[in-house]
């Protein structure tokens, strides 16, 4: 499951567990995963 979590969004994860979306980033941050740039990257253009 670790591993998941630093494969796989916080939001997927939220999404396959039930749980909320930011106790999924919080887990994901304690096994080293960072998806902010992915965030940064998926932001619209202006």
């Amino acid at each position: 499951m670790m591993d998941a979590l630093v494969d796989l969004s916080p939001m997927v994860i939220a999404d396959l567990l039930g749980i909320r979306p930011k106790t999924a980033e919080r887990w994901a941050n304690l096994v080293g995963g960072n998806w902010s740039a992915y965030l940064a990257v998926r932001r619209p253009a202006p």
